[in-house]
């Protein structure tokens, strides 16, 4: 690691870092006024996938479809279940 990290180790507290653990029920996909939340199991957003229902303003701003947000929110959601298989 070095001296370096050693420093930064003790200035921002990395030294008890733990990257996420990933086991657990599987996420959960909401359905919001705009977007589809998908949260983990225990309740954090993970992320907002936006949409835009009305077609003038989906082509003025290139948003998704419901159906295109519903389809990412869902392969995010399987994510954590890929990472497990691996």
């Amino acid at each position: 690691m070095g001296i370096l990290g050693e420093f930064f180790d003790l200035l921002w507290g990395w030294a008890d870092y733990r990257p996420k653990d990933w086991s657990g029920p599987p996420c959960s996909i909401e359905e919001e006024s705009a977007c589809f939340v998908v949260r983990d199991y225990k309740g954090q957003a993970l992320a907002h996938v936006y949409f835009e229902e009305e077609l003038a303003r989906r082509l003025a701003a290139k948003s998704l479809t419901k159906a295109e947000a519903r389809r990412i929110a869902a392969n995010i959601a399987k994510l954590p279940d890929m990472l497990r298989k691996t």
